[in-house]
């Protein structure tokens, strides 16, 4: 009967637009959480601005609760305190040169990066490679070469 196929389009046309409406709702939602999580998950194992600590759990914030015990990096109160490591003494003058002469004899820029220039940069950060435990230095220094050769094209520094 054609009554009763108008009431079930309607119908089905009624649950259709229900449907959407939820569907269009949970999507809009989901567009909103996705532009609020990169900073939330950012702040995850660290990835602070500046201004901001890591806190002992890997979070990003202000505040005793970042800041404090624990504290990981950036405006630490009180800063983490010095294992008294001493950079030039693990970055000797054999050891940089070790790595820097893997670089190919026809690297035009052979010579660029120099054990003082090194020291001088890490001077400006004075808890690189003096935080946590002497292996953790060793750990530290041996990533940071570890990236700027493979950076710089792997097993060699060179720049071009």
């Amino acid at each position: 009967t054609p009554l009763i196929h108008l009431c079930s389009n309607t119908i089905f046309l009624y649950i259709k637009m229900v449907a959407f409406k939820s569907l269009a709702t949970i999507i809009l939602a989901a567009g909103i959480l996705a532009g609020a999580l990169p900073e939330l998950v950012m702040g995850q194992n660290c990835g602070c601005t500046p201004d901001q600590c890591c806190s002992q759990y890997g979070y990003c914030g202000n505040g005793n609760e970042y800041c404090g015990t624990g504290c990981k990096e950036g405006p630490c109160n009180p800063p983490p305190s010095s294992n008294g490591a001493s950079v030039p003494d693990i970055v000797t003058d054999a050891f940089f040169n070790g790595i820097v002469n893997q670089a190919a004899a026809n690297c035009a820029g052979r010579g660029f990066y120099t054990r003082a220039a090194f020291l001088d940069a890490v001077s400006s950060n004075p808890q690189f490679g003096t935080v946590g435990s002497g292996d953790d230095s060793k750990r530290e220094i041996a990533a940071f070469f570890a990236h700027a050769t493979h950076e710089t094209g792997r097993k060699k520094i060179c720049y071009t």
